[in-house]
C-alpha cells in the first residue's frame, strides 16, 4: 500500500533530518552561529541523497532556525530561540485548522506554478519532468510516495525563481504530508498515486507549455481535490470549475437527476411550493453560453411536473441557470407554460432595459439572482446596483454566495432597497462549523427580518458522501428558530454540478420534515405562507 500525506506509514526521510537538527538547537547542542553538520555529513549520517537534505535544510530556513552563508555552507540563526511562524501537526487533526492550512496552500501553489510557467528554464523543466517520471515509478511498483512527490513540489519551488516563495512553498508542502488521516480512504483502495499521478502530469504539461493561466488552474484543481479528498468541500468559498476565466470553455457535464416513484412519508399542505428548481432545454435548439462552468443535461417543465406530482406540490419558482447567462428565454418560456402557480428568477445586465424587466414582471417574474459562486460574469460589486434597478418593480435579489468568503456580509445586505433572498443556506461548507462569523450574520439578518432563506442545496455543503445530509441539520435548524416566518423550501433540481451521488427528491423532502421536527405549522409556514408573501401567489 503507498503512503503519502501522513497517512499511517513512514514519514518523509527530510523530516527525519529537520527534526533531528532542530532537537540539537532547540536543546542548545548547535548554538546560534554554529555551523550544521554539512550536506557530506548528513548524507552519510542518514544514507539519503543531497535533495532529501537539502529539503531538510529548507524546512529549518523556513522555520527561521539556520541560515545560509554563500560558500560556506549553513549556520544557526541568531534568531533560532525566537518566536517563528510554526505548525502544530496535533492541530492538523482539527477540520478548520487544516482548512486554514489548505487555504494557505491553495494561493501560494497556484501563485508558484503560475510563476514556474513563466520562469522555469529548460532544465528546470526537465527536473519537474524527472520528477514525474519518478513519481509514475513509485506508483507503479507501489512504493512510498512521499519522497517523489515532495520532489515535484521542490521542482515548482525551484522553477518560480523566488527564495522566499521556495523556501515556504516547501515548508508548507512538507507539513501538509506530516498532516494527521489525509486522503486515507483512497490511500487504502490503492488510487491514491495514480489519481496524483494524472494531477501532476496536467501541472507540468502547462508549465511545459508556458501558459502561466493554465498552470495556475491546473494547481488549482489538485488543491481543491486534495482538500475534498481530505473531507474540506468548498475550500475557500471556490467550485473547482470556477478557476477557469470567462473566456474559456472549460464545463464538465453533469449528471441526471434520478427519477423518483416513492411519496414522502406525509402528505404536503394544499399549495406547498418549491422555491428553487431549473429548466434546462435541448442544448441543439437552445444553446448554453460558452461562459459557463459545467453543462447540464435536459431538465423540462414536463420531467419537472413529474416530480412536483410525486412529492405533492403545487406551486414552483423557475430560478434561470448559469448556464444560459443573460439569455432568460428558455426559463420565460417554460414560465408561460406553467402558467398562475409559477414564478420565475431571472438574471440581469445593467443594460437590461426598464421595457425588458416590465415584460418579464407580466410573465410572472419576482426576482433577479446574482451569482458569485459559478461563473456567470456578474461581480460582488454589481449587488447594490442591480438592486437599485429592480426595486421600483418590488423584485428581489436572490444571491448565491459563500457567506464564510463574503466580507461585511450583515453591512452590505442589510442596506439594500430590496428584499433579499440567500441561495441553499448561504452555500457554506458543513465542516466550517455554525459558529463561524459569516453564519452568525446571516442568523442576524434573518432573525431581524432582512432576508429570507432557502432551505435547499445540503447536497452542495455536506461533507458526506451521500445522504443522509446529517452534518447540514445544524445548519437549517439554526435558521428555522432564528425565525420561521423568512424561510423557504426547495428541491434545486435537477441538482447540476454536484459533487455527490444525485439525492433522492423524496428523501430530501423527508430531510426537511426532520429539520421543522415534523411540525405542521412550522411546514406549512415555510412550503404555504411565505412564498405566497415573498412571490405573490
Amino acid at each position: 500500500m503507498t503512503k503519502l500525506d501522513g497517512v499511517p506509514g513512514r514519514q518523509p526521510l527530510s523530516v527525519d533530518i529537520s527534526r533531528y537538527l532542530q532537537d540539537e538547537i532547540v536543546e542548545g547542542r548547535l548554538k546560534p552561529g554554529d555551523r550544521i553538520p554539512s550536506e557530506a555529513q548528513l548524507r552519510a549520517r542518514f544514507g539519503v541523497g543531497r535533495n532529501v537534505v537539502r529539503e531538510a535544510v529548507a524546512r529549518l530556513k523556513s522555520d527561521g532556525l539556520v541560515q545560509s552563508h554563500q560558500g560556506k555552507g549553513a549556520f544557526v540563526s541568531d534568531k533560532a530561540h525566537r518566536n517563528s511562524f510554526r505548525i502544530d501537526h496535533e492541530e492538523l487533526a482539527d477540520l478548520p485548522k487544516l482548512r486554514q492550512l489548505y487555504e494557505l496552500r491553495l494561493d501560494l501553489e497556484v501563485a508558484a506554478a503560475g510563476m514556474a510557467a513563466r520562469r522555469r528554464s529548460k532544465l528546470q523543466l526537465a527536473q519537474i519532468r524527472a520528477a514525474v517520471d519518478d513519481f509514475r515509478l513509485a506508483v507503479e511498483q507501489r512504493q512510498n510516495l512521499i519522497e517523489s512527490s515532495l520532489a515535484f513540489k521542490r521542482g515548482i519551488a525551484e522553477a518560480t525563481a523566488n527564495e522566499y516563495f521556495r523556501n515556504f512553498m516547501l515548508f508548507l508542502s512538507a507539513h501538509i504530508f506530516e498532516a494527521a488521516s489525509l486522503e486515507r480512504r483512497m490511500d487504502g483502495s490503492g488510487q491514491l498515486g495514480s489519481v496524483l499521478l494524472r494531477e501532476y502530469q496536467a501541472i507540468v504539461e502547462a508549465i511545459a507549455l508556458g501558459d502561466p493561466d493554465l498552470a495556475r488552474r491546473a494547481a488549482w484543481q489538485h488543491i481543491i481535490n486534495s482538500a475534498e479528498r481530505n473531507g474540506l468541500r468548498g475550500l475557500n468559498g471556490w467550485e473547482a470549475t470556477r478557476m477557469s476565466s470567462l473566456g474559456e470553455s472549460y464545463a464538465p457535464p453533469c449528471a441526471a437527476p434520478i427519477p423518483v416513484h416513492r411519496m414522502p412519508r406525509r402528505a404536503l399542505p394544499a399549495d406547498a411550493c418549491d422555491c428553487h428548481f431549473h429548466i434546462i432545454g435541448d442544448p441543439l435548439t437552445q444553446p448554453f453560453t460558452p461562459h459557463r462552468s459545467y453543462t447540464p443535461p435536459p431538465a423540462s417543465l414536463e420531467d419537472y411536473r413529474q416530480l412536483q406530482s410525486t412529492l405533492g406540490l403545487r406551486r414552483g419558482v423557475i430560478v434561470q441557470p448559469s448556464v444560459y447567462g443573460y439569455d432568460n428565454r428558455v426559463m420565460l418560456e417554460a414560465l408561460c407554460e406553467g402558467g398562475a402557480d409559477f414564478r420565475g428568477v431571472v438574471v440581469i445586465s445593467d443594460q437590461t432595459t426598464e421595457a425588458e424587466l416590465r415584460a418579464m414582471h407580466e410573465l410572472g417574474v419576482r426576482g433577479v439572482r446574482i451569482n458569485l459562486i459559478y461563473k456567470s460574469g456578474v461581480e460582488v460589486s454589481d449587488v447594490t446596483n442591480l438592486a437599485r434597478k429592480v426595486a421600483p418593480l418590488g423584485w428581489h435579489v436572490q444571491l448565491l454566495i459563500d457567506i464564510s468568503e463574503f466580507a461585511d456580509l450583515y453591512e452590505t445586505l442589510a442596506g439594500l432597497p430590496v428584499e433579499v433572498v440567500i441561495d441553499h443556506m448561504g452555500h457554506m461548507p458543513a465542516s466550517i462549523g455554525v459558529e463561524h462569523p459569516g453564519f452568525a450574520a446571516l442568523l442576524r439578518l434573518t432573525r431581524e427580518g432582512r432576508v429570507w432563506v432557502k432551505l435547499s442545496g445540503a447536497s452542495r455543503i455536506t461533507n458526506r458522501s451521500d445522504m443522509p445530509y446529517v452534518d447540514t441539520a445544524p445548519y437549517a435548524r439554526a435558521l428555522i428558530q432564528a425565525n420561521p416566518s423568512r424561510i423557504l423550501w426547495a428541491s434545486d433540481w435537477p441538482h447540476v454540478c454536484l459533487s455527490v451521488p444525485m439525492p433522492d427528491d423524496t428523501r430530501l423532502l423527508e430531510e426537511f420534515y426532520d429539520w421543522a421536527d415534523d411540525d405542521e405549522g412550522v411546514i406549512r409556514q415555510i412550503m404555504v405562507d411565505n412564498p405566497a408573501r415573498l412571490y405573490g401567489f
